[in-house]
């Protein structure tokens, strides 16, 4: 039985929200397309909105809190198989093409090859000449500093993502013995908040403010809060969406370029093919005060989820909870594979193929940051059918309850207003949550990073598997830039200024 060709398109940070027909509205062609000919998940999530644990977790197919990677400075050790390693078991060619963000020296974890470098460094110290690399958007990248440049114009991330499609186009355009596995990853629509300047206007003349913008929500605990931008004004708020709006149009254009060359590819093979389109997190783009990822509000927690294909029920959607975990398992089992015997997922191939699936199903995300003291916190959010739960260790207080369905905005907590279903979600909450073990296993994890970082500073940095091919355009201020740093990066001195009229046209309606 000859096997199918199966690629995956991984965006990075793509809040499912912004999409056509979306909660915000965006030109995405070739995702509704892939819609129309496939099944979508529409209440799929990550299993820890941060890049490396998310990532981590849909290789191994397991929770954060089994694997402790909790934090972009962590690694899976090269004795845990991924799914990648069941698919070459089967004989299967798993290639990836572009970003991953694997922390160091397994840069592989089961991909027989990469074709195209990562965006981020593959160490664990940043190399001291990621300035020369990245220029005026060197801490954009981060939440922290990611308004701080705006607008529209050339960027790092453009131009890697173009570097990726075109291998990606390039080796499909060429004959491969072995069925394929292809993961194509791009960094966009991952800040820093850039998009090409004819679709930063184009999105600058919609945009309207979160509404909730500069509001006092009284669930914001302190590790949460920890994470806002109080300083952001609505110039910089309104660019910050219409840039994100941008990227996301754009990143769909390349959808559709690797769609194409896939689909000829396995049209000259003559093989069925599975094409899959996800992201890691989302963005909240300055909802509750918050740009980036690390919550479990929707934008943030929330992906999206969609596979065409031979076999695949067109026109599908699935409006039950769904998790990446469940990527792995889909995968292996429509290719005919091993689904790795820890797997925390399920497999959702019955759905694809217009069967039922589990409409009861609850869903964990996991997570863990630092608050103010500096202790580690862990967090949890529990998706049902129509309600989510929320809460950080230590700050029960803060717990949160929404609707999602009605409240898609997550402005109304619900934990005195339905207390039963509080109560409920808070027991399985605890059943399925070890909090103290989570949080000391981050601790080890976070010594073991620290003494590897300075091992690496001693014997040199590794940057082999990054790109570093910018053009000097992608380095320097956009032409239309709403807010740049006028002095040296952890300096808060701005400087403000436009390229174009737009700007003044959206801020004074």
């Amino acid at each position: 039985m000859i096997k199918p060709d199966i690629l995956l398109f991984m965006s990075d940070q793509h809040a499912p929200q912004y999409m056509g027909g979306g909660l915000m509205p965006v030109d995405t062609p070739n995702l509704d397309l892939l819609r129309k000919e496939g099944t979508t998940f529409t209440q799929a999530y990550t299993a820890c909105p941060l890049c490396v644990p998310a990532r981590m977790a849909m290789l191994s197919g397991m929770q954060a809190s089994k694997t402790g990677i909790f934090t972009n400075m962590d690694a899976l050790p090269n004795t845990l198989p991924t799914f990648l390693h069941h698919l070459v078991e089967a004989g299967y060619e798993t290639v990836l093409v572009g970003r991953m963000h694997f922390v160091g020296a397994d840069q592989r974890h089961g991909f027989t090859k990469r074709i195209a470098p990562d965006f981020t460094n593959s160490g664990w110290t940043r190399p001291p000449w990621i300035e020369e690399d990245f220029g005026v958007h060197t801490q954009t990248m981060g939440y922290k500093w990611c308004t701080h440049v705006v607008g529209g114009g050339e960027s790092p991330v453009l131009s890697y993502d173009e570097m990726v499609v075109r291998t990606a186009e390039e080796y499909l355009n060429k004959p491969h013995e072995k069925p394929q596995f292809i993961l194509v990853g791009t960094y966009g629509p991952h800040f820093p908040y850039v998009a090409p300047p004819q679709l930063f206007e184009k999105y600058l003349k919609t945009a309207v403010l979160p509404q909730t913008f500069h509001k006092k929500e009284d669930f914001i605990n302190p590790v949460l809060e920890s994470l806002q931008e109080p300083d952001a004004n609505p110039e910089v708020a309104l660019a910050c969406q219409a840039a994100y709006k941008g990227l996301i149009e754009h990143t769909d254009a390349l959808v559709g370029r690797v769609f194409n060359a896939f689909c000829n590819f396995t049209k000259q093979r003559g093989t069925q093919k599975l094409f899959g389109y996800l992201s890691d997190h989302g963005d909240t783009v300055g909802e509750h005060g918050i740009y980036g990822k690390k919550t479990f509000f929707e934008k943030s927690v929330k992906i999206p989820l969609i596979f065409a294909g031979d076999g695949v029920e067109k026109g599908c959607s699935w409006d039950y909870p769904v998790t990446i975990l469940d990527v792995g398992p889909t995968v292996c089992q429509w290719g005919n594979a091993t689904i790795p015997f820890r797997a925390d997922g399920q497999s959702l191939a019955d759905i694809l193929h217009g069967k039922k699936g589990n409409e009861k199903r609850i869903v964990l995300s996991e997570g863990a940051d630092k608050n103010h003291q500096g202790e580690w916190v862990y967090s949890c959010m529990l998706r049902t059918e129509q309600y989510k739960f929320i809460s950080y260790n230590g700050y029960e207080r803060y717990d949160m309850l929404f609707d999602v369905d009605e409240d898609p905005l997550e402005q109304e907590n619900l934990t005195d207003r339905l207390p039963n279903v509080y109560k409920r979600l808070r027991n399985i909450a605890q059943q399925c949550t070890s909090p103290a073990a989570a949080q000391e296993l981050q601790c080890i994890h976070a010594r073991s990073a620290a003494i590897f970082a300075k091992n690496e500073r001693a014997t040199g940095f590794d940057d082999r598997e990054r790109y570093r091919d910018y053009p000097l355009q992608a380095k320097q201020p956009p032409v239309i830039c709403i807010t740049t740093l006028t002095t040296p990066p952890g300096k808060e001195q701005r400087s403000t200024y436009c390229g174009a009229d737009v700007l003044q046209k959206v801020v004074q309606k």
